[in-house]
């Protein structure tokens, strides 16, 4: 079993270690079969793993790296807790409208930010700890997993044969082939939180959420910021009128902004990076979040007739493969990278896989959620995805600044959109300081196929930013 290493190693790394990946681990002796063979330890694997066993399943996990996945490690947990320190920055900074001011700006204490970080990883991956889903009756084995024959996967030696599989091995960062870079010191969402300095210069390559999200941290947190994206805008996956908002925001705290542009060199010793523009940026730390690619390289999926491509496992809508006893769930299988996706479908791929249940990935309505400030919440169709697919809709908008809570917090950027077709609502947008919190109403609007006439009447409390949804639907009334 191969050692897993973050830096740097401190306490609360060392307790991450320790809780997703133990040197001391001593697998258990496999069973002649399992139920369930589950190759990954992330959002989806556990979440399968652990219903499977509390089921009454004979249930095997195996993870290469750190059990919580991507996620809890070098996802969703490090990246929010570095936002919420940031966001706090701001607020300290931005008293003048609410009527104090500091005697000095707020000094940055970036290494103590960033053991923070570190601290809220290890407390979130103590919830996935190899011990939590051993106690849960799982057999625990960590290493690479290959497909050995249709029917079995060998792991350090150890052969796992199964009457089921799911392949939950999720996804990973996307490094561009760009000249100079392999040459270069990168970042990736793999080792940005292991800075303990603030880079005094940093560069983002990606437009996407992953970029404009830790542009803007970085950003508040004192670093001068240049962010990279090849499209015309940011935020490709949510409707036009939200990437505008986020611009704007990012533009006004000083992120520089270069879009429709691409990187075509970088040299790594003089630290510049080249644009496609004919521009020159210098930079001390270059962060690449340039989208995901899935982890299948190793796996023995040809053996096991698995199809697959640079796109990901190919799954039927029932999220089963080219081989019936093996599904595929999570990253590895769909567009949608998101946890909560990969929590979704690894119960619907588990429930098809165990209990014959026909359960469609096809039926699932899947939001997401962009975390900058304001944050850009969507569910359901955006106004880009109607045209390009020929469907005529209704779009209903109410500006934040219409809303009282809203105005009283100085959080007024944003708006809410409600998107109709035939008088169902099939999509909504919501801009706000916490819009994703919003999003559960607005999943189920799209879901039940709601008129805003039914949305308009739930009751809201008063004042609340989520008031806007109640005001937009009765609009669209």
């Amino acid at each position: 079993m191969s050692a897993v290493t973050i830096t740097p190693f401190d306490v609360p790394n060392r307790q991450t270690i320790a809780q997703g990946h133990p040197t001391d681990w001593q697998p258990p002796q496999p069973k002649d079969v399992y139920d369930l063979v589950v190759i990954g330890g992330g959002p989806c694997g556990l979440t399968a793993a652990v219903t499977a066993a509390k089921a009454g399943h004979t249930v095997a996990m195996v993870e290469r790296n750190l059990t919580g996945g991507t996620c809890v490690n070098f996802g969703c947990t490090p990246s929010k807790s570095l936002l919420r320190a940031a966001r706090a920055v701001y607020q300290a900074r931005d008293g003048e409208k609410f009527g104090y001011t500091l005697p000095a700006a707020p000094q940055v204490n970036f290494a103590a930010v960033m053991t923070r970080v570190r601290e809220m990883r290890a407390f979130s991956g103590s919830f996935d700890a190899v011990s939590v889903a051993a106690g849960a009756g799982i057999d625990v084995f960590l290493g690479d997993a290959c497909f050995v024959s249709s029917d079995t996967i060998e792991i350090e030696g150890q052969q796992l044969r199964f009457q089921k599989a799911l392949i939950a091995s999720g996804s990973g960062p996307v490094v561009p082939n760009m000249p100079g870079l392999s040459n270069a010191h990168y970042l990736t969402n793999e080792t940005v939180f292991e800075l303990t300095e603030l880079p005094r210069r940093l560069i983002c390559i990606g437009g996407g959420t992953v970029s404009c999200e830790l542009a803007q941290a970085f950003r508040r947190l004192g670093s001068e910021v240049n962010l990279i994206g090849s499209r015309e805008h940011l935020l490709a996956a949510d409707a036009s009128e939200a990437s505008e908002v986020v611009t704007k925001r990012l533009a006004a705290e000083g992120v520089r902004l270069h879009l429709g542009v691409k990187p075509t060199n970088v040299d790594g010793g003089q630290k510049r990076l080249t644009l496609s523009d004919g521009s020159e940026l210098s930079y001390d730390a270059l962060l690449i979040a340039a989208g995901r690619k899935v982890n299948v390289d190793g796996m023995g999926l040809e053996v096991a007739g698995v199809k697959f491509s640079a796109a990901g496992v190919e799954t039927d809508d029932y999220l089963r493969t080219t081989n019936p006893a093996i599904y595929a769930a999570g990253d590895v299988a769909l567009s949608e990278k998101y946890t909560h996706a990969a929590i979704a479908t690894a119960k619907l791929a588990l429930a098809n896989a165990l209990n014959s249940n026909g359960k469609r990935l096809s039926e699932l309505v899947i939001p997401h959620c962009t975390y900058t400030d304001p944050e850009v919440a969507q569910v359901g169709i955006t106004p880009q995805e109607a045209a390009e697919r020929g469907i005529d809709i209704d779009i209903h908008r109410l500006e934040l600044a219409q809303v009282e809570r809203a105005m009283i917090d100085g959080e007024a950027d944003g708006f809410v959109a409600l998107y109709t077709h035939q008088g169902a609502i099939v999509g909504a947008t919501f801009v706000a300081a916490h819009a994703g919190e919003s999003l559960p109403i607005l999943t189920l609007a799209v879901m039940q196929k709601m008129a805003p006439a039914d949305l308009a009447a739930v009751i809201h409390c008063y004042p609340t930013q989520v008031e806007a949804l109640q005001r937009v639907a009765a609009l669209a009334s």
